[in-house]
């Protein structure tokens, strides 16, 4: 009970902020595919007399998420537990637990550290991309409905994070449609995402009472998150051993888009002791996949002015 009371504290102390970001969703079974429809259009005029209009719904793209195993153990002395102070002797387990809510953290950012590339395996952590084979952020995301257009949601261009590419990026999310054509509802506000080297820009373009970049009185539409908030994670850096991007921004509308974090299994720990030699292994292991399945209300640029077309 000792051990359990041990991880629970340390749940309290560290608690996952991805689903700040990102939909929680409680998975079942192995694996499940996931598949969507467009709508049935909009109305069309007609004479009397003659027959309504027809319109047909057609299926999206599927999306294979499978739920991937993580975990990690450490070995106790069994005597070492039993003749020290406990708690100063299991903060190695306290440490494990917290590690069980980091990783989640972490692995749920490589959305978009991978989102301009089709690279299932991201910095560690296993990804399960929408079935359209593009990349999260592309320039020609493909459609089911025959003669339709490709759509991008990507800057061709990496356009770095200012206010006047922040309206950029804005009007590319509003500006999105279905698979069949139709506008998309924002229906929220949209988060604005970025690592820590743009922290700074982010909260001038996002808080300042006047336009950030000229010298007149224009108004900042975005001030105060009126029309945008903010969110930094240090799992976006482009330092050294993270594998994110310096200069990469994304905007993407909470509890609209359908970016998931997927828990097959919640983080759970046991222990047991080996009678041969009296050590006590403790292990923390979890299910849970980090999956897109659909790109819309979602936007990214690479930043750094280069061209990019996926």
């Amino acid at each position: 009970m000792k051990i359990a009371d041990v991880f629970n504290q340390a749940q309290e102390e560290y608690q996952p902020g991805i689903f700040n970001l990102l939909n929680k969703i409680s998975g079942d079974g192995a694996q499940r595919n996931v598949t969507g429809k467009t709508g049935a259009g909009q109305l069309e005029f007609f004479q009397d007399g003659d027959d309504l209009p027809g319109g047909r719904r057609y299926r999206t793209y599927t999306t294979l998420i499978n739920y991937n195993n993580y975990g990690k153990f450490i070995d106790v002395a069994k005597n070492a537990i039993e003749d020290r102070d406990f708690d100063s002797e299991l903060s190695e387990m306290r440490d494990l637990s917290i590690g069980a809510s980091y990783s989640q953290d972490k692995s749920g950012m490589q959305l978009f550290n991978g989102g301009f590339a089709t690279t299932v395996t991201v910095n560690g952590y296993r990804m399960s991309w929408y079935g359209d084979g593009e990349p999260l952020f592309s320039t020609i995301h493909s459609s089911t409905v025959p003669g339709a257009s490709t759509q991008s949601n990507a800057s061709s261009t990496g356009i770095p994070l200012s206010a006047a590419n922040l309206e950029t990026g804005y009007v590319a999310l509003l500006e999105q449609q279905t698979d069949d054509g139709l506008a998309l509802a924002l229906m929220g506000k949209p988060t604005l995402v970025l690592p820590p080297a743009l922290q700074k820009e982010g909260l001038e373009t996002t808080q300042s009472e006047l336009n950030p970049e000229t010298a007149t009185n224009a108004i900042n539409v975005f001030k105060n998150g009126t029309a945008v908030d903010m969110a930094m994670s240090i799992h976006l850096s482009g330092a050294t051993g993270i594998g994110g991007s310096n200069t990469a921004w994304f905007l993407v509308t909470p509890g609209r888009h359908r970016l998931n974090h997927e828990v097959r299994q919640e983080p759970r720990l046991e222990s047991e002791v080996n009678i041969k030699n009296k050590v006590a292994t403790f292990t923390v292991d979890a299910r849970w996949a980090n999956s897109v399945t659909d790109w819309r209300r979602t936007y990214g640029s690479r930043g750094g002015n280069a061209a990019y077309a996926s």
